[in-house]
């Protein structure tokens, strides 16, 4: 009786071993394997210059309705230093009556995302701000635009090819 239960127990036991090995074991891979694609979406640094960053993003979009900006404009709406920064594009709207804008900032280090990102923010809120109730189709092209972080690279865009210019950006770094 006493043989009969011990081989039970030997068999519960193997069967657990059976199948929490392999659990086991197939967790450990799909763990690794976000991390490490967590590891290299983080902060990937590219060393693509931005005037071609800029170049491959304004061929996708329409920048007639536009005007390229001076340091003292890029302080004026965004409140940033471009000495801070290792290089910053700017088109903003030629007149006030329009909301497209592309804006791309070469960050000197990854540090300063927040800051950047903070900026965009306060100057996208002031657009709102000045469109909402009588603006309707810029309103929605604000409420559409596209931010994205890219390591050293940030890009804010405000057009109704967003998408595309969002998909340029990403392949020229």
């Amino acid at each position: 009786m006493a043989d009969r239960e011990g081989e039970r127990e030997t068999m519960e036991r193997e069967k657990i071993r059976r199948w929490l090995v392999p659990a086991v074991m197939i967790l450990s891979v799909v763990l690794m394997g976000w991390y490490l694609c967590q590891l290299q979406g983080q902060d990937r640094v590219s060393d693509a210059k931005l005037e071609d960053v800029t170049a491959a993003v304004t061929k996708t979009l329409d920048t007639k309705a536009m005007q390229e900006s001076d340091s003292q404009m890029i302080k004026r709406l965004y409140g940033l230093n471009p000495a801070d920064y290792a290089g910053i594009a700017l088109y903003y709207p030629a007149t006030n009556m329009d909301a497209e804008e592309l804006l791309i900032v070469q960050l000197k280090d990854v540090s300063q995302q927040e800051t950047v990102k903070a900026a965009i923010e306060s100057r996208l809120e002031t657009q709102k701000n000045s469109f909402e109730g009588y603006g309707m189709e810029q309103f929605a092209l604000l409420e559409k635009s596209v931010v994205d972080v890219e390591g050293n690279y940030i890009l804010f865009v405000v057009n109704e090819q967003a998408a595309k210019a969002q998909s340029a950006f990403l392949q020229a770094l």
